[in-house]
């Protein structure tokens, strides 16, 4: 390829060298970009695509955004943890929200707006050969990291993760798709923004946030990779579930449950044990119970252990008569909640009419005018509608 070629012939150039790899049809690309008038336009070179664009060809094709582009805007990647996703459109609209997110928060940033943070730049995760040590000791690296012991529960997990600089908003997300992070690389610096499914019970979420702040600290490659439930295999994949479950439950933690434990012996004391473990360090039972099998060296028998696997949560929270607590934890089940810190950043930005009400919108009420009026009306600010 010519080097004076402009970067909407070299972007043609790969979207139709990508197309014919992939045998991709016409129609394929039909549905998935939304119209004709998109597809001509892309498929002939007459401009590049937006944002929005790259992200749903890089997710189709599997390869890198900045593959596509060529140029100098921010690359993005999106990293779905579990689910049956059939397709990118499943996705399309919270990956199309987080660019507004990213792009409020570097906003944001170069006004000087950012909330301090620890950055996790800063932190060093483990590259161990084997996924499971790898997860393991990034998780007690990070633990140290935060001067956490080996048993301390954490509870603020959300704070936790937005104080080492990246934001976490809930919303509710399609069936099964549990939580995703998105990295957007500008010049030399790579920021993030996760999203947690909110119609998960309370310990996913966690378990969830966890597993996707792995993605954080490893920095995975800001390709744009679907992983649905058959993919669970791939590497990134299995070291972020080791260092969730470490994270929020190190074996120091479970062995010191056990010890302090009563012999477990029945059902009801399996419930119960299992229980404490999901209320007190807030995370997944099927966590819990792999933690259980790698850790407990006989102290439950497999019956047991198969028992708390199939029994649903709320019925072993209702055994060891915890279902209160559990309601009361899952009480905000459902409901969208946007980054607190990065609201606090556009808020101050706003302020000092540097931003505008649509900025704000996007962070707090997904890019709702009205909405964003009303809620600060109410709290008595005076707004300027630009």
């Amino acid at each position: 390829m010519a080097a004076t070629s402009t970067r909407e012939e070299r972007f043609k150039h790969t979207l139709n060298a990508l197309v014919a790899r992939e045998g991709v049809t016409q129609e394929t690309l039909l549905d998935l970009l939304g119209s004709k008038e998109a597809y001509a336009s892309l498929i002939s070179g007459n401009r590049l695509p937006s944002a929005y664009e790259a992200t749903l060809l890089s997710a189709f094709f599997r390869v890198a955004p900045g593959l596509l582009i060529h140029g100098d805007e921010p690359s993005m990647g999106v990293s779905l943890r579990l689910g049956t996703v059939e397709g990118i459109h499943d996705v399309s609209d919270v990956v199309s929200h987080a660019t507004k997110l990213l792009s409020a928060d570097r906003l944001t940033r170069e006004w000087g707006y950012a909330q301090p943070v620890m950055e996790a730049a800063n932190f060093i995760p483990s590259r161990a050969w084997r996924d499971r040590d790898a997860g393991e000791r990034t998780a007690a690296r990070l633990r140290a990291f935060l001067n956490l012991s080996d048993t301390d529960p954490i509870e603020d997990l959300t704070g936790l993760v937005e104080n080492l600089g990246v934001p976490v908003e809930y919303r509710s997300l399609p069936d099964q798709v549990h939580g995703i992070s998105i990295p957007e690389k500008w010049g030399t610096r790579v920021s993030w923004v996760v999203v947690i499914n909110s119609d998960d019970v309370w310990s996913r979420q966690r378990f969830t946030l966890a597993h996707e702040l792995c993605h954080v600290l490893q920095n995975d490659p800001g390709q744009v990779i679907v992983d649905r439930a058959r993919m669970q295999d791939l590497r990134p994949e299995r070291i972020a579930n080791s260092f969730a479950r470490h994270f929020l439950l190190p074996e120091d933690a479970i062995l010191e449950k056990l010890d302090e434990s009563d012999p477990i012996t029945t059902n009801l004391r399996a419930a119960k044990f299992v229980a404490d473990i999901v209320l007190t360090y807030g995370v997944s039972r099927d966590a819990t119970m792999i933690a259980l099998e790698q850790a407990a060296d006989g102290a439950i028998s497999d019956s047991l252990i198969e028992f708390c696997r199939e029994t649903s949560v709320g019925e072993l929270m209702r055994i060891s008569g915890n279902l209160s607590t559990w309601e009361e934890l899952n009480s905000s089940k459902g409901e969208s909640f946007p980054s607190e810190r990065l609201s606090e950043q556009v808020l101050d930005a706003y302020a000092e009419k540097l931003v505008s009400l649509q900025t704000v919108a996007d962070v707090i009420s997904d890019g709702s005018i009205t909405e964003a009026h009303a809620q600060l009306s109410a709290a008595g600010w005076e707004i300027d509608d630009r």
